[in-house]
């Protein structure tokens, strides 16, 4: 029986992660990101609350941007909360109910996130990761180029399916996952591994 995990799409850059590997990695991946469950919690409140108040989406995505690293804030601050506050709020609420429906749409969720004026696939993702942990990973430069999925939204849901199937497998072996409060992977875990791992983080 197998005991690793085929990580990379593209046939020439071929690479396996044995499953002992995953739980160090997510550990190693929030050593150096341990904001994650807070910026989780708002994301949770956010997609939750009713209305959504400007305030609150102002607050998260300034925490995004922090968790983001150092263009974070750059972007978020200089690009995105510059925009006109009720496009923002739309294309958000778009997004939001694109997850929460009774198919929940990844794919469609980005598009709308990367229709919010100064996002890309990269930024957009990582609002949608820690808005929807449970069915959505990250997708930036540094996983395109070494995993071999395109920085477009087609790109973004073949890596999204492919956590989500990684996610199920180590469920179902099972390996316990290390992110705090659970013990089952979510897409957003793998893909915080596979980050450690590209980055050599342990």
């Amino acid at each position: 029986m197998a005991e690793s995990i085929q990580v990379t799409a593209l046939v020439w850059q071929q690479a396996t992660i044995p499953y002992a590997d995953f739980p160090v990695l997510l550990a190693a991946f929030l050593k150096e990101n341990p904001s994650t469950p807070e910026v989780e919690r708002l994301g949770l409140a956010l997609r939750e609350s009713d209305p959504m108040k400007w305030d609150d989406l102002e607050i998260f995505m300034k925490k995004v941007g922090e968790w983001a690293g150092k263009t974070g804030p750059r972007v978020v601050l200089g690009k995105v909360l510059k925009g006109n506050t009720i496009e923002i709020e739309g294309k958000v609420r778009d997004a939001i109910a694109q997850l929460r429906s009774d198919k929940p749409n990844p794919v469609a969720a980005l598009r709308k996130m990367d229709e919010v004026k100064g996002l890309d696939v990269s930024f957009a993702s990582k609002h949608l990761r820690l808005l929807f942990p449970e069915y959505c990973p990250v997708l930036d430069s540094i996983l395109s180029c070494r995993l071999g999925y395109p920085l477009t939204a087609d790109g973004y849901g073949a890596f999204a399916r492919r956590c989500a199937e990684i996610a199920d497998e180590l469920n179902r072996v099972p390996v316990a996952s290390t992110f705090p409060g659970r013990t089952d992977w979510r897409p957003s875990d793998v893909e915080a591994s596979l980050f450690a791992w590209v980055n050599g983080w342990r």
